[in-house]
């Protein structure tokens, strides 16, 4: 416990008198660091990691693949009809979610093939799906997502053209500046990305506890009768 806290891995107990008390998170941060321990991570690599996660950055910022390799981009995945059903196993999938997908930008039809962007997608709706949530109510909200943020990056790109692009083109869109532009770039994506993620969390968080404090005034009821 010590070396972990000593390491900035672990958060140090809540001191009651001369005691210690470790709660759920510790618990689930230790067995979170023995599964990482186990896949080979050294305990700075560990670190390194849950900063990055807790700062809301993606894995390609923690990787540096933008900065060192800018034109490496994932390779769409292609799947036959079958093996795209397969991935939603437990689910109703219809033709005309497939289509209608196809229609949001997830996915593209090729002659017999589907065609993933982003694979990320597709795990998440999988993990959605395994929710038993129908897979049309999952397309519904995906689509007004993909909305609100297209509301939110255009708010974004207009605090950057008037910081960033604005200034540059009265300096004559020297090359040299170039770079910082570039750099400027990436830290609005990444400072937009951790404000969604982190309102994201907190909004769910509170409705999270509302939801639990009344199951567990029902349950508290339930049990006095």
């Amino acid at each position: 416990m010590r070396l972990y806290q000593n390491k900035g891995l672990l958060s140090p107990p809540e001191r009651r008198g001369r005691v210690g008390y470790y709660d759920a998170a510790h618990r689930d941060r230790l067995r979170l660091i023995a599964h990482l321990q186990e896949r080979g991570f050294s305990l700075a690599a560990i670190k390194e990691s849950l900063d990055y996660w807790n700062e809301g950055r993606s894995l390609a910022h923690l990787l540096g693949i933008n900065d060192i390799a800018p034109h490496l981009g994932r390779k769409p995945l292609r799947l036959s009809a079958d093996e795209f059903a397969q991935r939603y196993c437990d689910a109703d999938l219809t033709q005309t979610d497939i289509q209608r997908a196809a229609a949001l930008g997830l996915i593209e039809l090729d002659g017999t093939e589907v065609v993933v962007f982003n694979a990320a997608f597709l795990d998440i709706g999988r993990d959605v799906a395994r929710l038993e949530i129908p897979l049309s109510e999952i397309l519904d909200e995906y689509e007004y997502v993909q909305a609100a943020i297209g509301d939110v990056a255009e708010r974004f790109r207009d605090v950057f053209e008037r910081h960033f692009w604005a200034p540059f083109v009265e300096r004559g869109l020297p090359p040299s500046a170039i770079r910082s532009l570039s750099s400027a770039v990436r830290q609005l994506t990444d400072l937009a990305s951790q404000v969604v993620t982190e309102e994201l969390h907190q909004r769910f968080s509170a409705f999270a506890e509302h939801y639990l404090a009344r199951a567990s005034a029902h349950s508290s009821e339930g049990s006095g009768d």
